[in-house]
């Protein structure tokens, strides 16, 4: 038998071993690396939405509390607006804004790291004396709080005070951080002066 060879142009080369080998190895190592960034990327994105909804709840829950305390209530029957403090935990009056007016006990307090807020409505709405039920229901505002005190209180002098009768300006300090970054924490201030007149 004859064996007639072929033209080096007509050859058919295959593969070698070693070169599906190399190949399949650096193949492997492309999927790596584009497995590690989308898996960064999706981590970091989980990360910047839990930021994002953790800064709109904080905003929130401080907009609402300073809307309350910009409300509360000192009366000419000399029913005080503040009726207790603490570093965690304040309770008001303050007037609702139905027709006839109603009185509020308003409460925020951090437990556990949140920011809760309870309320009770008067059962009366004829002016003094108020008859308003105990507190009960305490509601979620905000999470994710890390410091231990959210409250400082100043007297008309801007001294700190701890005598509920003799507040006039509440600092409200929150910082926050998110569960995938507990390093990386906002702070979130506002500070609200009491009206001094009466506001029903």
């Amino acid at each position: 038998m004859i064996r007639r060879r072929l033209p080096a142009a007509d050859r058919e080369h295959g593969f070698t071993l070693v070169e599906m080998l190399v190949t399949i190895t650096f193949i492997g190592v492309l999927f790596a690396a584009f497995a590690l960034v989308v898996g960064s990327g999706l981590r970091h994105s989980k990360q910047v939405e839990e930021e994002s909804t953790l800064q709109t709840e904080v905003r929130g829950a401080i907009d609402r509390l300073s809307q309350d305390l910009r409300q509360a209530y000192t009366g000419e029957d000399g029913v005080v607006a503040i009726e207790s403090i603490s570093p965690t935990q304040i309770t008001f009056l303050s007037p609702d804004r139905s027709t006839p007016v109603r009185l509020r006990r308003i409460s925020y307090r951090l437990s556990s790291g949140t920011l809760e807020r309870a309320l009770a409505v008067s059962t009366d709405n004829d002016g003094p004396p108020w008859s308003i039920p105990a507190l009960s229901g305490w509601a979620t505002e905000a999470g994710s709080i890390v410091n231990s005190s959210l409250f400082t209180y100043f007297d008309a002098a801007g001294a700190v005070t701890a005598d509920p009768a003799e507040v006039r300006t509440i600092s409200v300090t929150v910082v926050v951080a998110t569960l995938a970054q507990p390093a990386r924490q906002s702070t979130y201030e506002t500070s609200v002066t009491l009206r001094a007149t009466p506001t029903v």
